[in-house]
């Protein structure tokens, strides 16, 4: 039996694509290999009696036990697991493994060491990096100068959302495109905006519905409909996924791109970018266009819409990428990297 500690520290708070990979991985971990592994969730505040209930809830299912990081320092764990991009506290003993989704810190404008000194701390403490993507594995070993045997890459997976009444009209919608994401430059909501308005041009009529926080304000794009969303719940976005005319993912750099796959298992066309690691999400089930080519895109979206026996085809080929792309493998994987650490 390994012990691990899970360092959990944003658990109840993050929402987003790293927040999902860990709540998916952990009920894997606690269900499928409980003869084998132990987790403990770590958490920073103390004691941690009175927010243990409040980090348990996050995983579905029977609770996972909770200890302070003050207790973790003294405590007897086999390994301990940091998936939040790097190690959060210092001062742990033993083994360790991070997961460091990608190198965006590095390589973007706009980060500084702040942002990088949790991948800093990986490199130099941790025996096995995890990363999402054999690209970023490649970013990774350069940025932070790692031997390339100490980083493994397991690919995320992905569960179909739970199904249920959407909370809004999807029928009132009429034909759209779906982004779901923040609305910053790097997620290319400019080059979704102005291929929709390309497509305008030609004639085709499509709406571009918006899930996910608004960044500033959005690009001009006349003559598009757009639908801005916010936050949806789940069920929601399981109906918007199987709705529309095709999911539209124009980010310019992605350490993975787990909206494709969520997409995918849903049922959805996909249109992405060809860059950085998302092709290795999409596999061949989706459509690519050079990031930031708003005309590429266009061209490929035209196809989608005006092709049924297409849309069709790529349906059925997305939601067979997703069935092959299942959390319980990613576990597996993940496992594996543990036993090769406290064995090493």
């Amino acid at each position: 039996m390994i012990r691990v500690g899970v360092d959990a520290w944003n658990l109840p708070h993050d929402r987003r694509g790293i927040g999902r990979y860990l709540r998916a991985l952990l009920r894997c971990l606690r269900d499928e290999h409980a003869t084998t592994l132990a987790c403990t969730l770590v958490v920073p505040e103390w004691p941690a009696l009175p927010v243990a209930s409040r980090y348990a809830r996050e995983v579905d299912g029977p609770s996972l036990p909770v200890r302070s990081r003050r207790a973790a320092r003294g405590h007897a764990f086999d390994l301990l697991w940091f998936p939040f991009n790097g190690p959060s506290w210092e001062g742990f003993r033993g083994p360790s493994v991070a997961t460091l989704h990608d190198a965006s810190n590095f390589v973007l404008p706009g980060y500084g060491d702040d942002a990088r000194a949790t991948f800093r701390r990986a490199a130099r403490r941790c025996e096995r990096i995890v990363t999402d993507s054999q690209f970023s594995r490649d970013e990774l070993v350069r940025e932070l100068a790692l031997d390339a045997d100490r980083v493994r890459v397991v690919l995320p997976g992905v569960a179909p959302l739970a199904a249920g009444t959407p909370a809004l009209d999807i029928a009132a919608l009429g034909r759209f495109l779906l982004f779901v994401g923040e609305t910053d430059e790097r997620k290319g909501i400019d080059t979704l905006l102005a291929a929709a308005r390309l497509l305008a041009e030609r004639g085709i009529d499509v709406a571009c519905a918006i899930v996910g926080r608004v960044v500033g304000t959005l690009p001009a794009a006349e003559g598009v409909r757009m639908h801005v969303l916010g936050h949806v719940d789940d069920a929601t976005l399981a109906a918007l996924y199987g709705a529309c005319a095709a999911f539209v993912y124009p980010s310019r750099y992605e350490g993975f791109g787990l909206p494709v796959l969520e997409a995918m298992a849903a049922g959805a066309p996909v249109v992405a970018s060809g860059g950085s690691a998302i092709p290795e999400a999409g596999g061949d089930a989706a459509l690519y266009a050079p990031p930031g080519d708003a005309a590429a895109f266009a061209t490929q979206l035209a196809r989608v819409i005006r092709d049924e026996p297409l849309a069709t085809a790529m349906r059925e080929l997305a939601r067979a990428r997703a069935a092959t792309m299942t959390w319980s493998r990613a576990a597996g994987e993940l496992v594996a990297v543990f036993e090769e650490t406290v064995a090493t």
